[in-house]
């Protein structure tokens, strides 16, 4: 097989026409979908339907794995012996792939949108689609695991689910395991689960104004506001939190609860109308406090009991 560098040269196409040629003489049962697949993405990025050349990709990274031995692309890279290169590309490639498939897939329609994939984005996967390609091509040549790849994904579909957790279930464990990797995706700052991607946390952008009592407490006790946080599966808006940062943005938690005794909670002339009888609030065994703890800013203070102390916020 040629050398990856000598499948890049020609750059009118997506997918090199020697390495599509690699996969066509790779075993007397070619791979026909992944074949096809190469031919729609040089068709699409022709054509400038660069949305469909991520959706395509997410396609050839679902085929592939069986190609290996193993039923699904985290498993490839993940336990795949020594192919340091090609593991690698597979997971920045799985990886930055995910985001820009899921919004053309699952994005539903808006009177204001935009399309979010660019030449230049779908440019900068193309190396390490091409290191994939090349590395299945061989694969596929010297040692064709797809019978045992697909009795691996048999054996695990075949296996009786037991009662599976929610979305908001599997995303506190994930959460509590703190295996996240930030990025920023298209102004946001996303972090995205390793142990399955289709987990994500977003923070928005989506600033506005906010001040209380215990925001005002630090040097720049102007310099608070909130934003939104999301946790994010597969495209979909699962949960959304308010977020708060303070002292000019070094800190960021989130919104505590807020607690106020039943006899202050209507207007009585007899009590002392300048005593402040709120109480806020951090409960430390619930999902909010746990997403605080992965990805809040806690600046000098260090730690949520830190800001708490600072802030005169309850932790119970």
């Amino acid at each position: 097989m040629k050398k990856l560098k000598d499948l890049l040269t020609n750059r009118n196409s997506y997918i090199d026409k020697p390495l599509v040629e690699a996969l066509e003489t790779s075993s007397d049962k070619p791979p026909v979908k992944l074949i096809e697949h190469c031919n729609s993405l040089n068709n699409s990025y022709k054509k400038q339907n660069y949305t469909t050349v991520a959706i395509l990709i997410r396609g050839v990274l679902d085929y592939v794995p069986t190609i290996f031995g193993f039923a699904n692309t985290a498993q490839v890279y993940s336990e795949l012996s020594g192919k340091k290169t090609f593991k690698d590309a597979l997971r920045q490639l799985d990886q930055a792939s995910r985001n820009l498939a899921d919004d053309g897939l699952h994005s539903p329609a808006r009177k204001d949108e935009t399309l979010k994939v660019s030449k230049l984005t779908v440019d900068n996967l193309q190396g390490n689609l091409a290191i994939v390609l090349a590395e299945t091509a061989q694969q596929l040549r010297t040692k064709d695991l797809r019978d045992e790849g697909n009795a691996k994904l048999a054996e695990q579909r075949a296996v009786k689910p037991k009662r599976q957790k929610s979305q908001l279930e599997t995303f506190e464990d994930y959460i509590v395991t703190k295996n996240w990797t930030e990025q920023e995706i298209d102004g946001d700052t996303v972090w995205i689960c390793e142990s399955d991607n289709l987990y994500q946390i977003y923070k928005r952008g989506d600033y506005d104004e906010f001040s209380e009592p215990w925001t005002k407490v630090y040097p720049d006790s102007n310099g608070s506001g909130k934003y939104s946080v999301d946790l994010v599966y597969n495209g979909t808006i699962i949960k959304r939190f308010t977020f708060i940062y303070c002292d000019g943005g070094r800190i960021s938690v989130v919104m505590p609860e807020l607690y106020v005794a039943p006899e202050f909670r209507m207007p009585n002339k007899d009590m002392d109308d300048k005593t402040d009888h709120r109480e806020y609030f951090w409960e430390k065994d619930s999902l909010k406090y746990k997403l605080m703890k992965l990805i809040g800013s806690f600046y000098i203070y260090n730690t949520p009991e830190g800001v708490a102390k600072q802030s005169d916020i309850t932790i119970k």
